[in-house]
């Protein structure tokens, strides 16, 4: 259950930082090797679910957490401490 939870949520959070529109870094993970590993994350996610849970809830429980992921990263970037201007006040 551990494994199916941390795979889920490590693919859903390397999906959202190789998106363009992400907040938490300046610049958007590759897509080439971050992308496709959060893919292969989540749907391995998936596969470790449906080996010990019914097919139904093994589905069910893996889109909840894949849509609570994806719907609270965004605003987890309001959590960071904004990030000072280098530019000096004169």
């Amino acid at each position: 259950m551990l494994m199916f939870i941390a795979l889920t949520l490590t693919g859903c959070v390397l999906l959202y930082l190789s998106h363009s529109n992400q907040q938490w870094l300046q610049r958007p993970l590759s897509i080439r090797p971050w992308r496709w590993l959060g893919v292969v994350a989540v749907l391995s996610g998936l596969l470790f679910s449906a080996s010990y849970l019914p097919v139904n809830s093994a589905l069910f429980a893996w889109l909840v957490i894949m849509m609570l992921c994806i719907g609270l990263l965004p605003f987890a970037a309001l959590l960071k401490p904004p990030v000072e201007d280098s530019v000096s006040e004169r």
